[in-house]
């Protein structure tokens, strides 16, 4: 079984029509939605359809009590405005078949469909491949016991999956699916594609010469 873990918080106008469409995907699967205090109707609208647990808020402490919760032998972590694919199970049952520890998909927009945004998700793509680095937004999934020997996600305010990915793909292999998973790009609508990405650059850069993660965060308020 595949156990689809999604971090929320506040998310009360996407969340009903993102967990309809992940329940009708085909597979084996138990959906946990991870709310770190949402003061809006999130959790009243996702325990129509999923299991609902409470977290202290931080992305990488709900990711952790997700899978601290969860029964399934695949972990599969998913943002709450994902679009997914019906047979994306199938997919992840066969990577972890085939050798590989984990993956991850590749991304697209689907909701700001430009050349500029193409660039971008396509360079995420690349990056994921060939630089190894995997950012949650790609739908990351690894088997169960990968995960626990790893002690999951570190606690830390931002960048816990840049962090994992590094460490992961010590590990063994890691493939990036040629299915897609589509996320929202609301955060560059709002704030300006080019705008948006160089900040965004700007914190990976910041955190790669060793600013901490609360002061990434800080910084990655301002993009949102």
């Amino acid at each position: 079984m595949i156990s689809i873990i999604i971090p929320v918080l506040n998310e009360e106008k996407t969340i009903g029509k993102n967990l309809e469409r992940l329940a009708k995907i085909r597979g084996q699967k138990e959906i946990i939605v991870v709310d770190g205090g949402s003061i809006d109707s999130t959790v009243e609208i996702a325990n129509k359809y999923a299991r609902v647990i409470k977290s202290e808020k931080g992305r990488g402490r709900q990711m952790n009590a997700g899978a601290k919760a969860s029964k399934g032998n695949i972990l599969w972590f998913v943002h709450s405005d994902s679009i997914l694919d019906e047979d994306s199970l199938a997919k992840i049952e066969k990577t972890i078949e085939n050798g590989y520890i984990g993956g991850c998909f590749k991304l697209y927009f689907y909701d700001l469909d430009t050349k500029f945004m193409r660039f971008v998700s396509n360079s995420s793509n690349k990056r994921a491949k060939h630089f190894k680095l995997i950012f949650g937004d790609q739908g990351i999934f690894m088997k169960r016991d990968i995960f626990e020997n790893l002690g999951g996600y570190k606690d830390m305010e931002l960048m816990e999956d840049w962090e994992f990915s590094r460490r992961i793909h010590r590990l063994g292999k890691m493939k990036v699916l040629d299915k897609r998973i589509g996320t929202s790009g609301r955060r560059f609508e709002k704030g300006g594609q080019v705008k948006t990405l160089l900040k965004m650059h700007k914190i990976k850069l910041l955190y790669i010469l060793g600013m901490s993660p609360d002061k990434l965060a800080r910084i990655y308020k301002e993009v949102r």
